[in-house]
């Protein structure tokens, strides 16, 4: 961290435990990461916009594993009926 970097967190913390900064508009609500700055350029607004979906995206919950498990079990069985593997494209 450079030194001015380490001033700008210092007096920041200071604020926050003097209290200067509990009064501000917006204060307690999440911020608004849809707005994008105009002077960004077109990469880096791209950027931020796949940042926002990825965070948005649905996880994997332990039903959607349990149900990739069994269709894994029941492709493998029907393969051995068959008498075959899979095949590997």
């Amino acid at each position: 961290m450079n030194a001015l970097a380490w001033i700008g967190e210092t007096r920041i913390a200071q604020a926050v435990q003097e209290g200067k900064l509990d009064h501000l508009p917006g204060a307690g609500r999440p911020l608004d990461l849809t707005q994008r700055d105009a002077a960004l350029e077109a990469q880096a607004r791209l950027g931020l916009e796949l940042l926002d979906r990825a965070r948005r995206a649905p996880t994997d919950t332990a039903h959607d594993q349990r149900e990739r498990a069994a269709l894994r079990l029941l492709w493998a069985k029907a393969l051995a009926r068959r008498g075959g593997t899979p095949s590997k494209r």
